[in-house]
């Protein structure tokens, strides 16, 4: 959608769900002449500007309609240039929109005799033409005439061919007032001010309206009652609108104050005609702007459309929704979609109820159907929850379980609150400096206000540049063609002319002297002399952020990233004299100073990674700050020189600046907060209630099914022979610590002991080798006691190739862990994969460590027929 002119005191009319808006004021112009449409849509509103081939003089205060075929729109009175404070005949223009042309009423420039004929109709503002669809009339009443004391009191009524026909005025003049018609023909004129004689004007009381019925050609005053214990505020310049079934709703207006001391309202009423009663809602949502002169309409039936206005000198062009069923202003229509009386349906009910039970029959048929995995998974939770230690009480287990809870629930309150923390972080800007030689400069926009465009001793307004070291940088001076786009100043000095200067990315400026473009731009401002009001307004820009470059079709081949929507927000502002950031105004014959610096801002995108804080999304916006400084006017400037005045144009620093914006928490660092504090509360519980080993085995490892958990258990198998001997620290050592045969000692010799002790022992290191210990040290004093033990022997090389430290005779025990009549068994020559041990030592072997495995397995299978049975 365009954007939305800042306006008020716009003429308009409505036909199906669009608003044809035409003319009104703004902070900078009077009198305006554009045509609008405005449309609402299923889900927002769509906004155009009409073309017109022959455009009337623009105005204000006025009023308009659509004709019964929708073919034409008819403008009727208002304030324009040339009608202020003059007795004109009712100024009538009428649009056709296939044609897109205007035509004036022929009575328009009509000789007014003294006195005029009753049927004389006065060009007037602030009066209300009310259009009759059905027999093709209009009604205008009331109103005042600008610069006179005027405040008309008559009603006349228009046929199709603007035919005037003069009917029963009321007894005081009316102006500011709304009058709507009903469905019964009947027209109600509410608010306003009335004036009762010459030196007394007051507001009209809410408390009564007056009532016309054409049928018969009169007026009453009709009292009305309030249903909410309070009358509407007395209101100028309101805004009515008539619903289907007869209620008119009333927004806003003013008290009819002076300038000084007028206020304002936003607040909505309905008069319902059936029983002339007023309504003042409860409203919720968010109200518009405190206004007068503010356009509205049905729009669709259901939601009350409120646009623009003005109050003092502020103009609005927001579009504000009311949704007349729930009473509350809307900030998109998916809230009028959803909103309802908030009741649950019996129908509702029911449903939520069936599937309920329905749920519940799911839930208990699922829970007899695995009951034996269910079974099976709260005996393996409670199992991984209660281990007391042997020996310990019940209740230093229950405390440590009642600790670890409360723990948990710290760290997960703590773990939402840096999340939380983390998707609520604000963006910081850091602003990082690198040094620079040279910087670009800026695009530097020249508009001279007040000065004429031709000067017979002067010339024509124009900009000369040239830099510090006399280089001469005028040929990147350029005019700009007014008639594409002419900014408006609200000062209103007169003809206004603009000039761009726009150098190539090649020029910089220099902070070294020598061969260069130089260090600053000196701008020297040429215009009539003579002109002692006129102004130069001064306007910085990047280049690649410059929206003149865009509007008057600069093709340098240098990026624009403005969009559409950025430059027409630009020309909106400019037409309503909104910029105040890098804008200057030098007066004549002065000397300026503007220094600026170009940043690069990079922005965070709305993305979710951005939460992360790590490489986050950004764009990169060139950015200008400037400062600006400008001596007095000197009296004596104009004996030594032909021009306006000198401006200064030099960088603040001559560096790189980067504006990074970032997010000052992000989940990265919340993961080292959630670390912290998880340290922290297991130190805690180790220091409570002791450490407890912790398992080699992850919830991967201890959690799986299936396929998985066969192959973690056949893996042990096959990778770690077992024997009768018994599991470490699962089988008693010896049948007779079992509970079923403590007093049974069998007949096992000494020898069958020892052996099942040290089968043991090998799985025992083997095991903690596999999964508890790191062996590295252990190898490295084997490798240092082999080679400090052979290291002069001349066979230590040729019993290395076995992987063993022989012995040698003469020299005594040459091995500390075994005798030295200790021989190599052959089945020590075998593949490693048959000993059942050796892959725990196939990653780093020491040079004298797989003859002792292959040794230890070996006796192993060799060992005494016991079985476990025997051990339990």
């Amino acid at each position: 959608m365009n954007i939305l002119p800042f306006k008020g005191g716009m003429q308009y009319a409505q036909n199906g769900d669009s608003l044809y808006i035409f003319g009104g004021e703004n902070a900078t112009v009077r009198y305006t002449n554009d045509l609008y449409k405005l449309t609402q849509t299923p889900t927002s509103y769509t906004w155009e500007a009409l073309p017109q081939i022959n455009p009337p003089s623009g105005t204000i205060y006025g009023q308009s309609y659509i004709t019964a075929d929708g073919q034409n729109m008819v403008l009727l009175g208002g304030l324009k240039n040339e009608t202020f404070g003059r007795g004109l005949p009712l100024q009538i223009y009428t649009y056709n929109f296939p044609s897109q042309t205007w035509t004036p009423f022929s009575g328009n420039n009509a000789n007014v005799s003294s006195p005029p004929p009753s049927e004389f109709i006065y060009n007037r503002e602030y009066f209300t033409a009310t259009y009759d669809k059905k027999n093709q009339l209009t009604y205008i009443f009331g109103g005042a005439l600008s610069n006179t004391s005027l405040v008309f009191n008559d009603l006349h009524v228009l046929d199709a061919s603007f035919n005037s026909t003069t009917l029963q005025p009321t007894q005081f003049g009316r102006y500011g007032h709304t009058t709507s018609i009903l469905s019964n023909g009947q027209l109600v004129v509410i608010g306003g001010a009335i004036k009762i004689n010459d030196n007394q004007i007051s507001l009209a009381s809410m408390e009564s309206v007056w009532v016309y019925t054409p049928s018969d050609n009169k007026w009453i005053a009709r009292n009305v009652s309030t249903t909410s214990g309070r009358y509407p505020s007395p209101a100028s310049d309101l805004t009515a609108v008539v619903t289907n079934d007869d209620k008119i709703v009333v927004f806003g207006g003013n008290n009819g104050g002076t300038q000084r001391t007028r206020q304002y309202l936003n607040s909505i009423a309905i008069l319902d005609t059936k029983n002339w009663a007023w309504t003042i809602p409860n409203v919720d949502g968010i109200p518009p702007s405190r206004r007068s002169f503010a356009i509205g309409g049905l729009l669709d039936n259901k939601h009350l459309t409120i646009a623009f206005g003005s109050s003092s000198n502020a103009y609005y062009n927001d579009i504000n929704t009311f949704d007349l069923s729930a009473s509350t202003w809307l900030q998109s229509f998916e809230e009028s979609n959803g909103s309802g009386d908030g009741s649950v349906s019996k129908g509702l009910i029911a449903g939520v109820t069936i599937a309920g039970v329905v749920l519940l029959v799911i839930i208990l048929f699922l829970l007899w159907k695995f009951q034996s995995y269910i079974r099976w998974l709260i005996v393996r939770i409670h199992n991984d929850i209660w281990k007391p230690r042997t020996g310990e009480p019940v209740w230093a287990e229950t405390s440590r379980l009642v600790s670890q809870v409360f723990f948990l629930f710290i760290f997960v309150m703590f773990l939402y609150f840096v999340i939380r923390q983390a998707v609520d972080s604000p963006n910081v800007t850091q602003r990082i400096e690198y040094a620079a030689a040279e910087v670009d400069v800026p695009d530097v926009r020249f508009c001279f206000d007040g000065y004429p465009s031709q000067s017979a001793i002067y010339g024509p307004p124009g900009v000369s540049c040239q830099t510090d070291n006399g280089y001469s940088c005028t040929q990147y001076m350029k005019p700009l063609n007014m008639s594409i786009f002419q900014p408006s100043f609200s000062d209103n000095l007169g003809h206004v002319e603009c000039y761009l200067f726009r150098a190539p990315d090649s020029f910089r400026m220099t902070s070294t002297s020598g061969a260069n473009n130089g260090s600053r731009l000196l701008f020297t401002m040429y215009g009539d002399q003579t002109v002692d009001y006129g102004v130069v307004h001064v306007s910085v820009y990047p280049k690649q952020m410059d929206p003149n470059a865009k509007i008057y079709g600069y093709d340098d081949a240098i990026s624009n990233y403005l969009s559409e929507f950025d430059v027409l927000n630009w020309q909106n502002a400019e037409r309503n004299d909104l910029q105040a950031t890098n804008v200057y105004t030098i007066k004549p014959f002065t000397y300026s100073a503007l220094s600026y610096d170009i940043v690069d801002h990079r922005y965070l995108q709305p993305v979710g990674w951005n939460y992360v804080g790590f490489l986050p999304v950004t764009n990169s916006t060139p950015e200008i700050e400037s400062n600006f400084r400008s001596e007095a006017p000197n009296p004596n400037y104009r004996n030594g020189h032909v021009d306006l005045g000198l401006l200064a144009v030099f960088p603040e620093n001559y560096a790189q600046l980067l504006d990074r914006e970032v997010k000052m928490y992000t989940l990265v660092n919340a993961l080292g907060f959630v670390g912290g504090i998880f340290g922290l509360l297991v130190a805690a519980q180790a220091w409570l209630f002791g450490y407890r080993p912790r398992s080699p085995w992850g919830v991967i490892h201890r959690w799986s099914t299936g396929s998985r958990k066969q192959s973690l258990l056949q893996g042990l198998q096959r990778k770690f022979k077992t024997t009768d001997s018994g599991i470490p620290l699962v089988h008693p050592v010896h049948h007779r610590f079992s509970v079923n045969e403590f007093q049974n000692l069998g007949q096992e010799t000494e020898a069958q002991r020892v052996s099942r002790v040290e089968e043991r022992m090998q799985i025992l290191e083997l095991l903690f080798k596999a999964y508890y210990v790191d062996d590295e040290v252990f190898r490295s004093l084997d490798n240092a006691a082999s080679m400090t033990n052979n290291k002069d022997l001349p066979s230590y090389a040729q019993h290395q190739q076995f992987g063993i430290a022989a012995s040698i005779p003469g020299s005594g025990n040459g091995h500390p862990f075994f005798p030295s009549t200790e021989k190599l068994s052959p089945h020590q020559t075998q593949k490693e994969d048959q000993n059942g041990f050796s892959h725990m030592f196939s990653e780093r072997p020491s040079r004298s460590s797989l003859s002792s495995d292959n040794n230890s397995q070996l006796h192993l299978n060799s060992a005494q027929d016991v079985h476990l049975r025997d051990m339990r």
